[in-house]
């Protein structure tokens, strides 16, 4: 057996185990607004949650372990799957910012996501020259931890599905925040909805806020980046495979056993 399809047994058998495991209450609160794609978090059923017999499968390092900002939400949730689509994360509260990137090279359709790219990535000359360049994939993150849940829950059902690269810190924080300038030209932002709003009066947590890293850009003396991966700090982000709600079956997924740094992504067509 070779160590690819080891590790990824050792994940499907830590899944079956790990079912029996106590969960926590979580999120903490309802901050889905009216926008927000897929059924109405209050409808959910107890133990049952949205992603459940889905094709998505977190990215483990090879001795199984999960990356250092999940590892505490693997020590708390069922399993390691539920973990990293749900959290908690463990950014320190200096939020998070995810890209997602079209994995069509690997057999899992975009769906929607190609309808939707909105940024560049730092290292390529288009991403310099225009800060609003956005061809590579999509982007979105935040200030606040908690908002994660209902990032991922949201992009989940408006079928954005692809890779996805999650790294802690937005304005700072870890090794490589977002406004760092060095991975991404642009990225949305959702904002945290508070336990005092009334929820029923939020229509897009993902607009209306003034707050997204727009008109920003790669900074300039990151330019010998251009044509090469990424230097990334894989100490402070998690992966996930095969991202994204889809109605045909689940295909058995393709053993992946350690974070990738995020390739030199070719411009998609949408």
């Amino acid at each position: 057996m070779n160590h690819a399809v080891l590790v990824l047994s050792l994940i499907l058998i830590g899944a079956l185990v790990d079912s029996t495991k106590a969960d926590i209450a979580w999120p903490e609160y309802n901050q889905q607004c009216r926008d927000d794609a897929g059924p109405p978090f209050l409808d959910d059923e107890p133990n049952v949650q949205y992603h459940d017999g889905s094709a998505a499968y977190p990215v483990l390092a090879q001795n199984g372990d999960c990356a250092e900002p999940m590892k505490d939400a693997c020590e708390k949730r069922p399993d390691a799957k539920t973990a990293y689509l749900e959290g908690p994360i463990s950014c320190g509260g200096n939020g998070w910012y995810c890209r997602i990137f079209n994995d069509e090279a690997n057999g899992w359709d975009n769906v929607n996501l190609n309808g939707d790219v909105n940024f560049g990535q730092c290292n390529r000359e288009e991403s310099f020259e225009d800060a609003g360049y956005d061809q590579d994939g999509h982007c979105h993150g935040s200030s606040d931890d908690s908002t994660y849940y209902w990032w991922i829950r949201d992009h989940w059902h408006r079928q954005y599905n692809g890779k996805v690269r999650c790294c802690c810190g937005w304005f700072t924080g870890g090794t490589q925040p977002l406004y760092g300038r060095r991975i991404a030209n642009r990225c949305d932002y959702r904002r945290k909805v508070t336990r005092e709003e009334n929820v029923n009066n939020c229509r897009d947590a993902n607009e209306d806020h003034n707050m997204g890293f727009d008109d920003i850009g790669c900074d300039q003396q990151y330019r010998n980046q251009i044509g090469q991966p990424i230097p990334e700090d894989d100490s402070v982000c998690w992966e996930i495979e095969r991202f994204g709600f889809t109605e045909d079956a689940a295909p058995f997924p393709t053993p992946v056993v350690a974070p990738v740094t995020a390739p030199v992504v070719a411009p998609v067509t949408a």
